[in-house]
């Protein structure tokens, strides 16, 4: 197990293919949905600055490769995989600079996980998602993170815990094996004198990693095996019943997956390839939300305020709710003003958007953010700079209009 620490992220390789793909325009498609009967306000979308930002609505179809493809079956497993906070309330904060969809460890794991020999140890890896979460924002608290690994049957996976357990332990002599009592089949380690664990377990066709570092403790000196255990548990006992819900797809039929969950991407505006991201476009479940957001906290909140379903991230996040009143709830809910945040001007032409400026202290967050809602779906967007987060809402606003 190792700890170093964390810079901006960088784009991954196997987001540039998502982007690509999503990139690809088929032509024009019509939805069954229509809007609610809740009047939008007038606007002339031909006034609406949208930047160099593609309006047309598209269909995305099938996956485009396997790399593709594995990383929508990452994005389908993680509807089912529980947020820290679902573990243990006190997870309450998340971590940006942390891949959550991964195909290449080395984006998720490998600040955490000697992964040098990870293709030695899980040649017949899949897919992962992982799910991260601390108790106090930076390096003052625990942090607890499962790393869900779907690999293409029960054997393969118990196989690749033992090796992936195997190999971390070789990567330092001052690692000690302990067992997790109410997990026997489980491998893991620790150091001693460090208040920190790696568990690998196998569970049907997965290998969940759990990984828990307690800041305050290692710098007090302290160490609480029996604490470590116990979180372990606990974690699996949430983590092992919920994923065992989600069916992985044979590997013959990963090519024949969906991009898109229930159009969600086809209305969201595609990703400029120059933006730094950890993690690919995808549609989810509302709630999945919780792994990709930076407040978890907050967003549940509103979410279940609005009813909301269906959740994708793009060029912008958007969020269906459950009818347009909840929807324009939903944008006034995540995108208010704070002691963190000042207000900006709207776009042009779009007064129903919203903009605010970041004056807080994160010397690495993004700095401007806008938002609206049309119909069902409340859009979010962010970026360094104001014109670019006004191009993107308002670009995103006219997609969703002509995605009817």
């Amino acid at each position: 197990m190792q700890l170093s620490a964390r810079t901006t992220p960088h784009r991954t390789a196997y987001a540039l293919v998502m982007a690509a793909a999503l990139a690809f325009v088929s032509g024009g498609c019509e939805s069954a949905e229509q809007p609610a009967d809740h009047p939008a306000p007038s606007v002339d979308l031909g006034k609406l600055d949208v930047g160099n930002y593609d309006t047309n609505p598209r269909q995305l179809g099938v996956v485009k490769s396997l790399e593709q493809a594995r990383i929508i079956e990452a994005e389908r497993l993680g509807n089912f995989v529980p947020a820290p906070r679902d573990i243990d309330p006190r997870f309450v904060h998340s971590n940006p600079f942390v891949a959550t969809v991964f195909t290449d460890p080395k984006f998720a794991l490998g600040r955490i996980m000697a992964i040098d020999r990870f293709a030695e140890a899980a040649p017949d890896f899949v897919a992962g998602f992982q799910a991260f979460g601390r108790t106090a924002e930076g390096p003052r608290g625990v942090d607890l993170m499962n790393a869900v690994m779907i690999f293409p049957d029960e054997q393969k996976a118990a196989d690749a815990a033992v090796a992936l357990e195997r190999v971390d332990h070789e990567a330092s002599d001052r690692n000690t094996t302990v067992a997790i009592p109410k997990y026997p089949a489980a491998r893991a380690h620790w150091q001693p004198n460090q208040q920190s664990i790696g568990s690998w377990y196998a569970t049907g066709k997965f290998v969940v990693y759990t990984w828990i570092y307690d800041y305050l403790k290692i710098f007090l000196e302290k160490v609480d095996l029996p604490a470590l255990l116990a979180l372990v548990e606990k974690s699996l006992d949430t983590v092992v019943p919920s994923i065992s819900k989600f069916n992985p797809t044979p590997p013959d039929k990963l090519m024949s997956l969906p991009i898109d969950l229930d159009g969600m991407l086809n209305r969201t505006i595609a990703r400029p390839t120059e933006d730094a991201w950890l993690n690919p476009p995808g549609a989810y479940q509302a709630r999945t939300a919780l792994h990709l957001v930076n407040d978890p906290a907050s967003t549940l909140s509103a979410i279940e305020k609005a009813g909301a379903d269906r959740y994708a991230t793009n060029g912008v996040d958007l969020y269906r709710a459950r009818d347009a009143a909840a929807a324009e709830t939903l944008q006034q809910d995540i995108s208010g003003l704070t002691k963190r945040f000042k207000k900006s001007d709207s776009p042009t032409n779009l007064p129903a958007a919203q903009c605010r400026e970041y004056i807080g202290r994160g010397n690495l967050a993004i700095r401007f953010y806008c938002s609206v809602s049309y119909d069902r779906y409340a859009a979010f967007s962010a970026s360094h700079q104001l014109l670019d987060a006004q191009q993107r809402i308002s670009a995103e606003y006219t997609l969703l209009v002509n995605t009817r």
